[in-house]
């Protein structure tokens, strides 16, 4: 059976080196939001979108709307699709920055994946990887402890099972997620 699978996280955690990885040693296919079509013009969408937060949030809203229809076209295929972030990033992100537009409803239609598995990691290991890799302007959001707080609360609330990665290395980690599909899914069919 195909299945929907997303990672959500904040940034630094690994989904993006995760579903890149699962995608290519368990043939997934990769998603993430925005889709691939958009993320080359992203950052001129949303400067285009000047502060407007809740412009903003339309914008990832509506990403999410169309890669969840793209995903169920895949899992049509017989496909199983990992995603980098999807609806639970676009709402706690939203609410956070204080958007007040109810997501959670307008999201209601989108669709649910099989597994969706919030994955953590110790903050000053979360810290270090940002500055390994350049930390970016949406990163330093997540370096205030109130904003990061609220992200990782409302993620844990509408995420299905949270994965600590801390200590583990890229192919630990890997394998925990890996671990965690099996335990949640495939097992459980």
């Amino acid at each position: 059976m195909p299945y929907f699978i997303v990672l959500e996280g904040l940034d630094g955690v690994g989904k993006s080196t995760l579903a890149r990885r699962l995608a290519s040693e368990c043939g997934y296919q990769l998603m993430t939001t925005p889709g691939t079509q958009l993320l080359p013009i992203r950052s001129d969408i949303i400067n285009g979108l000047g502060n407007s937060q809740t412009a903003r949030a339309l914008f990832y809203a509506a990403t999410v709307q169309a890669e969840g229809e793209k995903a169920r076209g895949f899992n049509k295929q017989g496909k199983t699709v990992v995603m980098d972030r999807y609806r639970a990033s676009t709402i706690a992100y939203a609410f956070e920055r204080g958007v007040t537009i109810d997501l959670n409803a307008m999201l209601s239609q989108a669709i649910k994946p099989h597994l969706s598995i919030l994955l953590t990691l110790d903050e000053a290991d979360r810290q270090h990887r940002l500055k390994q890799r350049g930390t970016t302007a949406e990163d330093i959001e997540t370096l205030n402890s109130e904003f990061r707080d609220g992200v990782i609360s409302r993620l844990k609330s509408m995420c299905d099972i949270e994965l600590d990665l801390t200590g583990a290395d890229e192919n630990e980690a890997v394998l925990l997620v890996r671990q965690c599909i099996n335990r949640h899914l495939i097992l459980n069919r």
